[in-house]
């Protein structure tokens, strides 16, 4: 019976990006080794060159794990384009460093659908956990269906919020059976998608020809792909945990170095943008959420219509984060304009 089993799913190579990251990675590579997935053939872990403990957890042998010093200390999506050049299995798995996969079925669950349908290219929760156990800051987050508000508001978020009942999000919906949902994305409308959790066809992913490292985003290769006509996406019924910090300090700083590297740093190298200064719709809705924010009316209004979806308040942490992240990328924009003033005088 497991020789059958065996031979029916495909081997899998798991690829984990992590930079001291002793915080969350024991528990990911625990939670990895619960599963009933019968063939996980490899799990490539590739380090930006971790000065704590992450090279020690990743030693236990209790996974075939390759321990990788990627470089690209500062780029971790650099480090993602390495992992898929170095596995050696079709079906490749982004689990982050912080995540956990609760679910022990999780991993046949998400291959399932690609071993259905040839046309599907990719597969990605349909949303967040956000159990009771975890802090207040994670499970608003997991309620809200994203790590960052501005994407939520640009209708951009790659999961959905636990807010709402039925798909409400970029895409398509063609198809659909109690396990997932099969959307169909459009490349010049694209949501948040490949990372924190994502199934995915190397041999698809690679026609996306990115070349130099620097030049892999997760959202941009998918829509590399996705302008050659590979939008097909299985939405699977199920959830990840994304423990995404530790306090709001160590996550506004977090969002500030993510600001500063692929919107400002590498801006010239994205192929797309999440929010696209020359798109009216886009404009409309930041300014919407800039005046939301600053009026709390409407943060609050969300917070409450969230708590009767789902009581947990958790939901009331919105107007806070909302108002953190506008400070935090207004400073950031600020900065940046005033360095490349200073860097043109200077030329």
């Amino acid at each position: 019976m497991l020789k059958d089993k065996k031979k029916k799913y495909p081997p899998i190579s798991i690829i984990i990006v992590t930079l001291n990251a002793q915080r969350t990675l024991e528990s990911c590579l625990r939670y990895i080794k619960l599963q009933t997935y019968p063939r996980i053939d490899e799990v490539l872990i590739i380090d930006g060159g971790s000065t704590d403990s992450t090279s020690k957890i990743a030693s236990k042998p209790i996974l075939p794990i390759k321990f990788i010093n990627g470089g690209y200390k500062d780029n971790q999506e650099a480090r993602r384009a390495i992992g898929i050049d170095k596995s050696r299995n079709e079906i490749c798995v982004f689990i982050d460093s912080d995540n956990y996969i609760v679910d022990k079925n999780w991993l046949m669950d998400m291959v399932q659908p690609l071993m259905e349908d040839k046309n599907i290219i990719a597969s990605q929760t349909l949303r967040y956990s956000a159990p009771r156990n975890a802090s207040l800051l994670n499970r608003y987050f997991g309620l809200l269906g994203g790590a960052d508000p501005v994407a939520y508001y640009l209708g951009k978020n790659d999961r959905l919020s636990w807010a709402s009942n039925r798909w409400n999000l970029l895409g398509k919906v063609i198809q659909g059976n109690d396990r997932y949902l099969i959307v169909e994305f459009d490349s010049g409308n694209f949501p948040t998608v490949g990372a924190n959790g994502i199934v995915f066809r190397r041999s698809i992913l690679l026609k996306s020809n990115w070349g130099d490292p620097e030049n892999f985003f997760h959202t941009d290769v998918f829509v590399d792909i996705a302008r050659l006509g590979f939008t097909r996406f299985a939405i699977i019924k199920n959830e990840i945990f994304h423990n995404t910090a530790d306090n709001i300090k160590t996550f506004f700083g977090k969002r500030r170095k993510y600001m500063e590297l692929y919107h400002q740093k590498l801006n010239e190298k994205r192929r797309y943008h999440t929010f696209n200064s020359k798109n009216f719709a886009d404009l409309a809705r930041l300014f919407l959420f800039i005046f939301f924010t600053f009026t709390i009316v409407e943060p609050l209004f969300e917070s409450i219509r969230g708590y009767l979806k789902k009581r947990d308040i958790a939901w009331f942490l919105h107007p806070i984060i909302c108002l953190g992240i506008v400070v935090v990328y207004f400073e950031s924009a600020i900065y940046n304009l005033a360095r490349n003033s200073l860097s043109y005088k200077k030329k």
